[in-house]
């Protein structure tokens, strides 16, 4: 494993560590922006943020498959899996 690809896999635990604080804490910041009127924005911007660390999370997986790096690939793997399904684990 390369210090390149270790440094992506500590910015992309760093980046599930506060995804899971995030979700640990959705429903009272839905509540929050609901009784704000904000709601949309909101749900818009979790829906961008999401979407965003996933393609990220999926471009460094692509490239330690370019880097033809077996060793680090099934890490971005399990990392993409678990922050897909983190939402649905906190509700």
């Amino acid at each position: 494993m390369t210090k390149k690809h270790r440094l992506l896999i500590a910015v992309v635990t760093v980046l599930t560590l506060f995804h899971m604080i995030f979700c640990a804490f959705y429903n009272r910041l839905y509540g929050y922006f609901n009784l704000q009127d904000t709601l949309q924005l909101f749900l818009t911007t979790t829906f961008i943020l999401r979407g965003a660390l996933l393609v990220i999370i999926a471009i460094l997986g692509l490239v330690s498959l370019n880097d033809h790096d077996s060793k680090v690939t099934p890490f971005y793997l399990i990392f993409f899996l678990f922050n897909l399904i983190i939402p649905f684990i906190f509700n």
